[in-house]
Protein backbone atom coordinates (compact mmCIF):
# COMPACT_ATOMS: atom_id res chain seq x y z
CA UNK A 1 0.00 0.00 0.00
CA UNK A 2 1.27 3.52 -0.96
CA UNK A 3 2.01 5.63 2.30
CA UNK A 4 2.27 8.86 0.39
CA UNK A 5 2.45 10.63 -2.50
CA UNK A 6 6.64 11.60 -2.93
CA UNK A 7 7.49 14.16 -5.53
CA UNK A 8 8.34 11.67 -8.23
CA UNK A 9 5.16 9.83 -8.31
CA UNK A 10 3.11 13.05 -7.74
CA UNK A 11 4.88 13.76 -11.17
CA UNK A 12 4.00 10.52 -12.60
CA UNK A 13 0.41 10.69 -11.14
CA UNK A 14 -0.11 13.73 -13.47
CA UNK A 15 1.43 11.79 -16.42
CA UNK A 16 -0.97 9.28 -16.12
CA UNK A 17 -3.96 12.01 -15.86
CA UNK A 18 -3.00 13.96 -18.88
CA UNK A 19 -2.99 10.60 -21.13
CA UNK A 20 -6.24 9.59 -19.59
CA UNK A 21 -7.47 12.69 -20.56
CA UNK A 22 -6.41 12.82 -24.02
CA UNK A 23 -7.61 8.76 -24.57
CA UNK A 24 -11.27 10.65 -23.36
CA UNK A 25 -10.94 13.44 -25.60
CA UNK A 26 -9.98 11.30 -28.65
CA UNK A 27 -11.49 7.87 -28.40
CA UNK A 28 -14.91 10.08 -26.84
CA UNK A 29 -14.77 11.80 -30.41
CA UNK A 30 -13.79 9.26 -32.73
CA UNK A 31 -15.60 6.07 -31.04
CA UNK A 32 -19.04 8.01 -31.05
CA UNK A 33 -18.36 8.94 -34.62
CA UNK A 34 -17.35 5.36 -35.89
CA UNK A 35 -20.70 4.43 -33.87
CA UNK A 36 -22.74 6.46 -36.01
CA UNK A 37 -21.21 5.58 -39.17
CA UNK A 38 -21.61 1.78 -38.28
CA UNK A 39 -25.11 2.22 -38.12
CA UNK A 40 -25.40 4.03 -40.95
CA UNK A 41 -23.22 1.83 -43.15
CA UNK A 42 -24.36 -1.75 -41.05
CA UNK A 43 -20.63 -2.50 -40.52
CA UNK A 44 -19.67 -4.77 -37.65
CA UNK A 45 -15.82 -3.75 -38.11
CA UNK A 46 -16.36 -0.47 -37.65
CA UNK A 47 -18.99 -1.20 -34.73
CA UNK A 48 -16.79 -3.02 -32.87
CA UNK A 49 -13.94 -0.53 -33.45
CA UNK A 50 -16.52 2.11 -31.63
CA UNK A 51 -17.38 -0.45 -29.09
CA UNK A 52 -13.45 -0.63 -28.03
CA UNK A 53 -12.61 3.28 -28.57
CA UNK A 54 -15.70 3.83 -26.02
CA UNK A 55 -14.72 1.10 -23.58
CA UNK A 56 -11.03 2.48 -23.38
CA UNK A 57 -12.59 6.21 -22.67
CA UNK A 58 -14.58 4.98 -19.95
CA UNK A 59 -11.36 3.04 -18.71
CA UNK A 60 -10.11 6.16 -19.19
CA UNK A 61 -13.03 8.10 -17.29
CA UNK A 62 -12.13 5.87 -13.99
CA UNK A 63 -8.85 6.28 -13.74
CA UNK A 64 -9.33 9.85 -13.81
CA UNK A 65 -11.33 9.07 -10.86
CA UNK A 66 -8.58 6.73 -9.00
CA UNK A 67 -5.60 8.63 -9.67
CA UNK A 68 -7.07 12.26 -8.71
CA UNK A 69 -8.26 9.98 -5.27
CA UNK A 70 -4.50 9.19 -4.74
CA UNK A 71 -3.51 12.83 -5.01
CA UNK A 72 -6.15 13.69 -2.32
CA UNK A 73 -5.48 10.45 -0.26
CA UNK A 74 -2.74 8.21 -1.18
CA UNK A 75 -3.75 5.59 1.40
CA UNK A 76 -6.44 4.67 -0.44
CA UNK A 77 -4.65 4.19 -4.00
CA UNK A 78 -4.40 0.51 -3.69
CA UNK A 79 -8.23 -0.10 -3.07
CA UNK A 80 -8.79 2.14 -5.83
CA UNK A 81 -6.29 0.10 -8.17
CA UNK A 82 -8.73 -2.64 -7.52
CA UNK A 83 -11.46 -1.32 -8.51
CA UNK A 84 -10.53 0.76 -11.53
CA UNK A 85 -8.82 -2.86 -12.81
CA UNK A 86 -12.13 -4.75 -11.91
CA UNK A 87 -13.97 -2.42 -14.01
CA UNK A 88 -11.63 -2.43 -17.30
CA UNK A 89 -11.91 -6.40 -16.99
CA UNK A 90 -16.15 -6.28 -16.52
CA UNK A 91 -16.24 -3.46 -19.46
CA UNK A 92 -13.89 -5.49 -21.65
CA UNK A 93 -15.84 -8.67 -21.51
CA UNK A 94 -19.59 -7.17 -22.13
CA UNK A 95 -18.22 -5.47 -25.38
CA UNK A 96 -16.40 -8.80 -26.55
CA UNK A 97 -20.16 -10.33 -25.77
CA UNK A 98 -21.98 -8.14 -27.71
CA UNK A 99 -19.59 -7.41 -30.77
CA UNK A 100 -19.22 -11.22 -31.48
CA UNK A 101 -22.96 -11.66 -31.06
CA UNK A 102 -23.55 -9.30 -33.57
CA UNK A 103 -20.84 -10.60 -35.52
CA UNK A 104 -22.29 -13.56 -35.60
CA UNK A 105 -25.73 -12.47 -36.50
CA UNK A 106 -24.30 -10.36 -39.33
CA UNK A 107 -22.48 -13.50 -40.75
CA UNK A 108 -25.79 -15.74 -40.59
CA UNK A 109 -28.13 -13.23 -42.50
CA UNK A 110 -25.49 -12.21 -44.85
CA UNK A 111 -25.17 -8.52 -44.30
CA UNK A 112 -23.43 -6.39 -46.87
CA UNK A 113 -22.20 -2.93 -45.35
CA UNK A 114 -21.09 -0.17 -47.16
CA UNK A 115 -17.20 1.48 -46.68
CA UNK A 116 -17.64 4.97 -46.11
CA UNK A 117 -14.51 7.46 -46.97
CA UNK A 118 -15.08 9.24 -42.88
CA UNK A 119 -14.84 5.66 -41.95
CA UNK A 120 -11.55 5.21 -43.31
CA UNK A 121 -10.55 8.54 -42.46
CA UNK A 122 -11.08 7.74 -38.40
CA UNK A 123 -9.36 4.34 -38.90
CA UNK A 124 -6.43 5.85 -40.30
CA UNK A 125 -5.73 8.73 -38.11
CA UNK A 126 -6.59 5.76 -35.05
CA UNK A 127 -3.25 4.02 -36.17
CA UNK A 128 -1.78 7.34 -36.10
CA UNK A 129 -2.85 8.37 -33.12
CA UNK A 130 -2.72 5.17 -30.47
CA UNK A 131 -0.23 3.20 -31.10
CA UNK A 132 2.15 6.17 -29.26
CA UNK A 133 -1.11 6.98 -26.63
CA UNK A 134 -0.84 3.26 -25.90
CA UNK A 135 2.88 3.19 -25.53
CA UNK A 136 2.99 6.09 -23.15
CA UNK A 137 0.40 4.15 -21.04
CA UNK A 138 2.48 1.40 -20.83
CA UNK A 139 5.46 3.13 -19.66
CA UNK A 140 3.99 5.11 -16.95
CA UNK A 141 1.98 2.02 -15.87
CA UNK A 142 5.33 0.18 -15.15
CA UNK A 143 6.55 3.19 -13.34
CA UNK A 144 3.55 3.40 -10.94
CA UNK A 145 3.42 -0.30 -10.51
CA UNK A 146 -0.55 0.53 -12.29
CA UNK A 147 -1.87 -3.06 -13.22
CA UNK A 148 -5.12 -0.56 -14.02
CA UNK A 149 -3.07 1.70 -16.01
CA UNK A 150 -1.25 -1.38 -17.56
CA UNK A 151 -4.60 -2.49 -18.94
CA UNK A 152 -5.95 0.54 -20.42
CA UNK A 153 -2.80 0.96 -22.51
CA UNK A 154 -3.32 -2.22 -23.64
CA UNK A 155 -6.96 -1.60 -24.80
CA UNK A 156 -5.10 1.82 -26.42
CA UNK A 157 -2.83 -0.88 -28.25
CA UNK A 158 -5.52 -3.04 -29.15
CA UNK A 159 -7.68 0.08 -30.24
CA UNK A 160 -4.95 0.76 -32.58
CA UNK A 161 -4.68 -2.66 -34.03
CA UNK A 162 -8.26 -2.87 -34.40
CA UNK A 163 -8.30 0.09 -35.92
CA UNK A 164 -6.19 -1.73 -38.72
CA UNK A 165 -8.35 -4.94 -39.02
CA UNK A 166 -11.45 -2.42 -39.65
CA UNK A 167 -9.34 -0.55 -42.23
CA UNK A 168 -8.69 -3.56 -43.80
CA UNK A 169 -12.08 -5.04 -43.79
CA UNK A 170 -13.22 -1.99 -45.54
CA UNK A 171 -11.21 -1.79 -47.88
CA UNK A 172 -11.56 -5.59 -49.03
CA UNK A 173 -15.48 -4.87 -48.85
CA UNK A 174 -15.43 -1.92 -51.25
CA UNK A 175 -12.86 -2.95 -53.32
CA UNK A 176 -13.42 -6.73 -54.09
CA UNK A 177 -17.05 -7.60 -52.78
CA UNK A 178 -15.58 -9.21 -49.25
CA UNK A 179 -18.45 -8.61 -47.48
CA UNK A 180 -17.88 -11.38 -44.91
CA UNK A 181 -14.41 -9.54 -43.94
CA UNK A 182 -16.26 -7.42 -42.10
CA UNK A 183 -18.00 -9.34 -39.57
CA UNK A 184 -14.91 -11.58 -39.49
CA UNK A 185 -13.13 -8.86 -38.67
CA UNK A 186 -15.59 -8.35 -35.73
CA UNK A 187 -15.32 -11.63 -34.24
CA UNK A 188 -11.59 -11.33 -34.47
CA UNK A 189 -11.97 -8.50 -32.28
CA UNK A 190 -14.21 -9.68 -29.81
CA UNK A 191 -12.09 -12.97 -29.28
CA UNK A 192 -9.11 -10.67 -28.83
CA UNK A 193 -10.79 -7.82 -26.25
CA UNK A 194 -12.42 -11.65 -24.39
CA UNK A 195 -8.89 -13.06 -24.19
CA UNK A 196 -6.78 -9.81 -23.03
CA UNK A 197 -9.72 -9.48 -20.31
CA UNK A 198 -8.57 -13.00 -18.82
CA UNK A 199 -5.15 -12.69 -18.83
CA UNK A 200 -5.39 -9.29 -16.75
CA UNK A 201 -8.28 -10.97 -14.36
CA UNK A 202 -5.38 -14.38 -13.91
CA UNK A 203 -2.69 -12.22 -14.10
CA UNK A 204 -3.99 -9.82 -11.20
Amino acid sequence: MFSKVDPDRAALLGSALRLSFATVAWNGVVGSTALVLSFLDDSQALAAFALNALLDTSASVVLIWRFRREQRDPVAAEHLERRAQTWIIVAMVMVALYIGVQAVRALVEGSHPEASAFGLILAVLSLIVLPWLGRQKLRVAVDLASPALHGDGVLTLAAAALAGITLTALLLNSGLGWWWADPLAALLIAFALATEAVRIAVRH
